[in-house]
């Protein structure tokens, strides 16, 4: 289980349905462009990505196998910054079910290096973590993070369990990935970000990201912006170098205004045939909110019913 990924701001995608030929809206004014090429995946483990030549859908709306846990799971993980991935020491993690970071079902606190341990109660199928920084100085204060949809082994036997890190964004951090782009991060806005990996756990890269206000359609939220990251840094760059995800499969929209409920979705072609008749297809969609200065982070999946 994988719970990183977390950028300047997204989750593993478990909406149903989905859609093709969408609405094409104003790419100009959002960056939403149909890509240049189908779906491709990623091997990201090692020193240089490597191309596999093609992108594992047979998952793509299918029922979903998420199952409850049964016992109780004792969680241990280290929380980590995500742009100097040095420890956050001292960071108040709670963890609580699906988008509800009003409702935690357990708080805890790391310690001097950034170690945490969380029992996680019985019954959980996604939930999610949010970090925060109460105590640090200016320099090391954290935007609240969200990381949506982590996922426990439902073994019975798993009773403990490992996520290798989870990662919160400081203020320096949001004001400074923006400023690489040429923007500046308005006051008051909501930043969503995540990665998106097919039914192989393999990056995808030639997707489009949008938050969209409708469910099922492209209808991109007014002001959102869209940037896509270079392969290997953690950094993101201008439309006109990255137009649509690179071999990472991560991505950042920013200048978000407060919505109660946004889609956050990722399109494609998922092959030569769709690219040539233009058809995209929705492959990840997941309901949140957008909360003022807050980062939403996460990681997404194909689609599940």
């Amino acid at each position: 289980m994988r719970a990183n990924y977390v950028i300047a701001f997204t989750l593993c995608a478990a909406a149903c349905g989905s859609s093709s030929k969408p609405m094409m809206p104003d790419a100009a004014k959002n960056g939403f462009m149909p890509p240049a090429a189908p779906l491709d995946s990623w091997d990201n483990t090692g020193s240089t990505p490597v191309d596999l030549m093609t992108v594992d859908l047979s998952c793509l709306n299918t029922p979903s196998t998420d199952a409850a846990t049964t016992v109780a799971v004792t969680l241990t993980t280290v929380v980590k910054d995500f742009q100097s991935h040095d420890p956050v020491p001292m960071a108040v993690v709670a963890a609580f079910d699906g988008v509800d970071s009003t409702a935690p079902f357990v708080t805890g606190t790391a310690d001097e290096n950034g170690n945490l341990s969380l029992v996680i109660p019985a019954g959980r199928k996604r939930f999610g973590f949010e970090m925060t920084t109460p105590n640090a100085d200016a320099n090391d204060q954290t935007l609240p993070t969200l990381l949506l949809n982590q996922y426990l082994n439902p073994d019975p036997g798993m009773t403990t369990q490992t996520f290798s890190k989870i990662q919160s964004v400081s203020e320096a951090t949001a004001l400074t990935l923006p400023a690489l782009i040429g923007e500046t991060r308005q006051n008051g806005t909501g930043v969503l970000a995540g990665a998106l990996r097919d039914c192989s756990d393999h990056e995808i890269s030639n997707f489009t990201a949008t938050v969209s206000s409708t469910q099922g359609t492209a209808t991109p939220i007014d002001g959102a912006e869209t940037y896509y990251f270079q392969p290997g840094t953690d950094l993101p760059v201008r439309a006109a170098q990255e137009p649509s995800s690179s071999s990472d499969g991560l991505f950042m929209v920013i200048q978000l205004p407060v919505a109660a409920t946004a889609y956050v979705q990722m399109w494609g072609f998922k092959n030569a045939t769709d690219l040539a008749s233009n058809t995209m297809t929705l492959i990840a969609e997941l309901q949140v909110p957008v909360l003022a200065d807050t980062v939403i982070t996460g990681d997404y999946l194909p689609l599940r019913q």
